[in-house]
């Protein structure tokens, strides 16, 4: 029974199934599939059933589940313990929305990564309520959020600065002409928006729910530099992190429209779970965040 083994069946577990479990820990769906074959070999039972698409654990997995917990942590407390601590070492799973990792943090990451080569460092993209999940289930150690506020009991957040956002167009869309935009103006335009879940995007749906302005046509795409060129071709309007699209408006391929509308008060926070033990190598990330960019 191998400690890599357990990892990979307690990943399946908190996902539900092989592929995203496998996906998360760098493996192949075979890989996976392998080390629970190995397992269920070894202990001479079956581990998981499946009903319809549901994956289930049987009553010999759900024992295993507990012992195979307490397994690797207390594998990983062992290396913990005999490593020298004032080294950080070992890997470091940070979650940030791609606005984020791309115009703000990029830098910072690669800087990291040269400064400390023993630590193997994970950084998944993604929307706010996933890093939450895996915040809560102790599979990310750190995650950054463009929130208006963050208050939530079970987690430690730290403010780390305002994070502008601005409805951005091609400077000939129609709007750009108007000397000031508000909700009411976006009845029947096409708006172009990252995947459901950010902040920002929320706070202007509401408030155009609020008045009853419905758009021509929602376009949904998961790449910021993919909207950026639907907008800068005028196919429509979009609403991102200014930090985002400062290169464009500069350049004057898109403008920031007169948004006269709700305020779009957007933080970005750096939060963890407040039972989650912060190690050299989780210190040692915050302390250059707060070098290079809470100056």
């Amino acid at each position: 029974m191998e400690i890599r083994q357990l990892k990979t069946f307690i990943s399946i577990v908190k996902f539900g199934n092989f592929s995203q479990a496998a996906q998360f820990l760098g493996y192949t769906q075979s890989t996976a599939t392998t080390h629970i074959q190995l397992l269920e070999k070894e202990l001479n039972t079956v581990l998981f059933e499946r009903f319809g698409h549901q994956l289930m654990l049987t009553s010999d997995g759900e024992r295993l589940y507990d012992y195979a917990e307490r397994i690797t942590k207390l594998a990983d407390e062992a290396k913990n313990a005999l490593d020298d601590l004032s080294i950080p070492r070992g890997p470091i799973v940070i979650g940030m929305p791609e606005s984020l990792c791309v115009y703000r943090l990029n830098e910072i990451l690669q800087e990291y990564a040269i400064v400390y080569p023993e630590v193997e460092l994970k950084v998944k993209l993604g929307i706010s309520s996933d890093f939450r999940t895996l915040l809560r289930k102790n599979m990310m150690d750190m995650a950054f959020f463009l929130e208006s506020n963050i208050d939530e009991p079970d987690l430690v957040s730290k403010w780390l600065w305002p994070e502008p956002v601005i409805l951005a167009a091609s400077p000939s869309h129609p709007l750009s002409k108007l000397t000031a935009v508000a909700v009411k103006d976006l009845e029947g335009q096409t708006l172009i928006f990252p995947d459901s879940g950010s902040s920002y995007r929320t706070l202007l749906e509401e408030s155009m729910e609020k008045m009853a302005v419905q758009p021509g046509n929602v376009l949904e795409i998961c790449q910021i530099e993919v909207i950026k060129q639907f907008v800068i071709s005028n196919v429509g309007l979009t609403i991102l992190p200014y930090a985002a699209v400062q290169g464009e408006v500069t350049a004057g391929t898109l403008i920031a429209l007169p948004w006269q509308g709700p305020d779009f008060k957007i933080n970005a926070y750096l939060a963890y779970h407040k039972e989650k033990w912060l190690s050299p190598t989780i210190h040692a990330f915050y302390k250059l965040i707060q070098e290079r960019l809470l100056k």
